[in-house]
């Protein structure tokens, strides 16, 4: 998949500043300093970040899902089959686009 440190990660609040660590060990000074000075968001942004594989495999999962219903509609081949079939093959497409920047390519 990408390459980034495998899930699940958390927030933690060290005191001074929020950091994102996997399991016990933190994720790097570079990340968890980004928090040392932004305020009112440290927390939120923080929580986010954490969620970030989770985010990233449910994403996955949906693009995939979002594929199948395309080509089970593609396949009846009736008017508003296709209709979904296209509703579903663009949703897929802009999660597959997310995914993509979202893993620099690495997928």
């Amino acid at each position: 998949m990408s390459k980034h440190t495998p899930g699940p990660w958390q927030a933690f609040d060290n005191g001074t500043y929020f950091e994102i660590r996997s399991g016990r060990e933190s994720l790097g000074d570079a990340c968890a300093s980004k928090y040392q000075e932004s305020g009112d968001n440290s927390e939120a942004n923080a929580v986010l970040m954490a969620a970030a594989p989770q985010l990233l495999a449910d994403l996955t999962d949906a693009a995939a899902q979002l594929r199948k219903y395309e080509t089970l509609h593609r396949a009846k081949g009736t008017p508003d089959s296709l209709e979904k079939a296209d509703v579903n093959g663009a949703l897929a497409a802009r999660f597959e686009a997310t995914i993509a920047a979202a893993v620099g390519g690495a997928e």
